[in-house]
Formats: structure tokens, C-alpha cells, sequence
């Protein structure tokens, strides 16, 4: 099992090769779909729509939100179910997920701008900045591009039933930590490639000694703050900020067996830097873009993130230094308890994908195949 990651979607891709808030969720689409198009056909949006409502069946999640943005061909955005069961509020646009993983996307750029302010070295060894098994040959690139081998402490199992019962309890960095180096790594650092959430808390535990901050901190100053991402933060506590769609685990709650447990209220530190950040569709829309392009990093350090290696043999999904290239989509898919999202951006057409889906497990990803769908309606020959 694993958590806040490149799940299952990217491991069967490695195997087998405006303002948004404008757009109220109520409002019905020709297609019928509570959306806001632009520029598709008719039968795009169709075939869009109909993805939509395969994976909200198959997901049995209360509500989806999704967007896809091409310059100069269409703009849709669907927004179909309900972001809390229990008043029946609709899904809106402007709601808030957990994003899990993509804060992965955000982490990295942390670390590559104190790169580029010369505070970090890329190829350093973790021992200048975190006494670690093997920190002597574990470099920072190799955190960043899951190279390390460092054992990834949310596929230990007692982790999995800690996190999974109690949501909001006690859980930060030290823990995941203590956690990992109980076990023995995948492989010597350099040697393989296995997806590892361990790499980020170590790449947070090393900015914050680095610079004495917080790196929640760093994130909203240097990258939220400067990209005006209003609705994309760094939490805390367990709250999250509203509006935001409540999160559902799959399994029942366990008052009465039947309605989905309701796991919205979570500690940010079982995640970390690795996966606690939340936004929504606006923001992810910018961030996909922005993050593919460079910005706020140097065109030196952009061309280092985008060197990227396959998660396996012969994989069309390889990984950069917090980014995935998905057949030359750039971008990032989060899964954490409660919500499952994926971001995706086209350089060559500037196309932005976004999906943000209110129900998953610890290893549950229907983000990421919808992205694929409606990826591939658009672009058929790719």
C-alpha cells in the first residue's frame, strides 16, 4: 500500500509502458453537466462528460470536479455530486481538497530555489544536513527523484492502521522518520528507482535546518504568496479552510456500517512536505503551468528538475526532481485519506488538466485514469 503518491494508475503505466469560482456548481451545461464550456465540440464534451460520471460510478464518490483548459481550442469544467453528504451542499469549483502528493511539486521548487540562493547543493550528501543511514552517498537529487532507496514509511503496516484510525491524532515528521530507519532500504542510493514519501520529509527536515523556518512557511512566501495562489495553503491543523469538499474514506463508518466515513479533519503531519498542502481547481490550474515553465526557479535548475527517470523498464511515466512526465504530460497526481487529485500540464500546447475527486483509500487513485481519458478524447493520436 502506499500513500500520497504516484499509485496505482502510474505502477500499470510503468508496467505496461477566467476565474473559477465565477462558474456556480449548479449551473447545467448543454451535455448537462454542471459546467462552464468553451470551444469543444459537442461531442467532446460529451465523451468528457461521460468519463466523469464512469469514474464517479466506479469511484462511488460523492462529487468530482474537473477542468480542462486548451488555449485556443475550449475551455470545460465539470463539477457534478455533493461536497458534504450530510447537508447535501453541492460540489462547487472554488471548494479546497487535500491535494496529497502534488505538494511534492511545491517542496521541490522550495528546495531548488535554495539551490539556486546556493544554501543546498543538488549533488551534496544528506550527511552535511541530516544524520542518516547511508547519508553519506544519498544526495539531494536522489531524494527529490526517488533514486534514494530510502524505505518509504507509509507502506509500514502499523503506520497504515495508526493513520487509518485516528486521522487527526499525533503524527509528525520524527515519527516518519523513526519509522524508516527501522527498516533496510530498497537498494544503495543511485541504484534504482522506488517512490519513496520518506525522501520528502528528509528534504523537509534539511530545508528547515537549513534555514531555520518552517517549511510550510517557505512555500506560502516564496512560491503561494508570489503566484497570488489564494485558495492553495499549507495547514497546520486538521482544519481546513473554507469553502472545501469534505473528504470520505471508502471504507463505511463504523457507527452504522452503511454511510461513508468522513475523514475530512486530518493532521497535516502524516503527511508533511510530502503530501499535506490543500488548493482547488483555480490554483491547480495556474500552479501546473507555472511549475512546468520554471517559475520562480533559474532556467538552469528547471532544465535539472526536467531530467527524469522511468519508474521502470521501458515506462512512458519517469520522474524528475518533484515532477512526473507522463508521455510529456508535466505534473503531479496526490492521494492521501479522503482525497484523490491529479494536475497536468501539455508544454507543447499549453493544455492544463485538472481532476479532484472527495473519496480515497490509502492506495485508491481514479484521479489519475480520468486524467488519461480526457487526455486522450483530447489528443487521440498522442
Amino acid at each position: 500500500m502506499k500513500t500520497w503518491h504516484m499509485v496505482a494508475a502510474l505502477a500499470a503505466a510503468a508496467v505496461l509502458t477566467l476565474t473559477i469560482g465565477l462558474f456556480p456548481a449548479r449551473a447545467a451545461g448543454p451535455d448537462g453537466c454542471p459546467q462552464a464550456a468553451f470551444g469543444f465540440t459537442s461531442d467532446e464534451r460529451d465523451r468528457m462528460h461521460a468519463a466523469v460520471d464512469r469514474t464517479r460510478a466506479d469511484a462511488q464518490a460523492p462529487g468530482i470536479t474537473a477542468g480542462v483548459f486548451v488555449p485556443g481550442r475550449g475551455s470545460w469544467i465539470c463539477v457534478i455530486g455533493v461536497s458534504d453528504q450530510e447537508t447535501g451542499r453541492a460540489m462547487n469549483a472554488a471548494d479546497r481538497f487535500r491535494v496529497g502528493s502534488i505538494t511534492k511539486t511545491f517542496t521541490g521548487t522550495a528546495v531548488l530555489q535554495l539551490v539556486d540562493r546556493g544554501l543546498i547543493g543538488l549533488d551534496e550528501p544528506l550527511s552535511r544536513y541530516v544524520d542518516w543511514p547511508d547519508g553519506n552517498a544519498i544526495t539531494i537529487r536522489q531524494l527529490l527523484n526517488m533514486t534514494a532507496g530510502v524505505y518509504d514509511y507509509t507502506e509500514d503496516p502499523e503506520f497504515q492502521k495508526r493513520y487509518q484510525a485516528d486521522p487527526a491524532g499525533s503524527f509528525g515528521p520524527r515519527d516518519a522518520l523513526d519509522i524508516a530507519r527501522n527498516h533496510e532500504p530498497y537498494f544503495p542510493p543511485g541504484k534504482g528507482f522506488h517512490y519513496s514519501d520518506t525522501n520528502y520529509i528528509l528534504l523537509e527536515t534539511v530545508v528547515e535546518r537549513v534555514t531555520g523556518r518552517a517549511i510550510g512557511e517557505l512555500i506560502e512566501e516564496g512560491i503561494v504568496d508570489k503566484l497570488g495562489l489564494a485558495s492553495t495553503g499549507y495547514p497546520t491543523t486538521t482544519a481546513l479552510e473554507p469553502p472545501f469538499a469534505r473528504g470520505y474514506d471508502e471504507t463505511p463508518d463504523p457507527g452504522d456500517g452503511k454511510t461513508l466515513r468522513d475523514v475530512t479533519e486530518s493532521n497535516p503531519g502524516y503527511a508533511g512536505a510530502a503530501g499535506a498542502m490543500t488548493s482547488n481547481l483555480g490554483d491547480l490550474r495556474v500552479w501546473a503551468a507555472e511549475l512546468a515553465n520554471g517559475a520562480l526557479i533559474s532556467e538552469r535548475l528547471q532544465r535539472e528538475r526536467l531530467q527524469t527517470v522511468p519508474l521502470a523498464q521501458g515506462a512512458q511515466v519517469s520522474y524528475g526532481l518533484g515532477i512526473a512526465d507522463w508521455g510529456g504530460w508535466l505534473g503531479h497526481n496526490g492521494t492521501i485519506l479522503g482525497y484523490n487529485t491529479a494536475m497536468f500540464y501539455l508544454p507543447e500546447t499549453r493544455a492544463v488538466i485538472v481532476v479532484e475527486i472527495n473519496r480515497s483509500a490509502l492506495d485508491t487513485d481514479h484521479a489519475t485514469p480520468l486524467f488519461g481519458e480526457l487526455a486522450k478524447i483530447l489528443y487521440p493520436d498522442r
